[in-house]
């Protein structure tokens, strides 16, 4: 087998991970494991504290990874049958985490609770039941419900649009 030498990237193209997608000149854009999965989960309620402290007292990895937002950290846990993930952004100026179901679920209250139970916290924590970005809390967002979720998701955690 020869070796083959793969040219370097043109000059003019950005980073592929880079936002927004589609509007420079490189062909490929990047996006991580946590994009590709992330769009299957139902995010059942905001919390005022950190990944790390949770993932410390159920003995969990955090992972570290990225998405169109920001890097973030996030862990993936199975707790008293309830499939959860737990996600923090960078760049989040409230400084709240998202709570997921990362498989169907009706149950969100009782999961929620059971997850705070079980970490041995009170629900004086949680800043928003449900899915913000299909409802915003008043307050929260004045985006228009059209618009993408990512965007909605950027307002209600108060970072700026991206530029286009």
């Amino acid at each position: 087998m020869t070796d083959t030498e793969v040219p370097g990237p043109e000059p003019d193209w950005q980073p592929a991970t880079q936002p927004p997608y589609y509007t420079g000149k490189n062909p490929a854009f990047q996006y991580s494991v946590w994009e590709h999965c992330v769009s299957l989960f139902q995010m059942i309620g905001v919390v005022t504290l950190p990944v790390h402290p949770v993932a410390q007292r159920l003995r969990l990895h955090v992972e570290r990874s990225w998405d169109g937002l920001d890097g973030l950290d996030v862990v993936m846990f199975r707790l008293e049958g309830f499939s959860f993930a737990m996600s923090r952004h960078d760049g989040n100026p409230a400084g709240v985490s998202y709570v997921w179901f990362t498989q169907p679920h009706k149950e969100a209250d009782k999961a929620l609770d059971t997850l705070l139970e079980v970490v041995g916290i009170g629900d004086d924590v949680v800043a928003f039941r449900g899915d913000p970005r299909e409802s915003p809390p008043a307050g929260f967002c004045d985006v228009a419900p059209t618009t993408s979720a990512w965007a909605r998701l950027r307002c209600i955690i108060g970072m700026p649009r991206a530029s286009k």
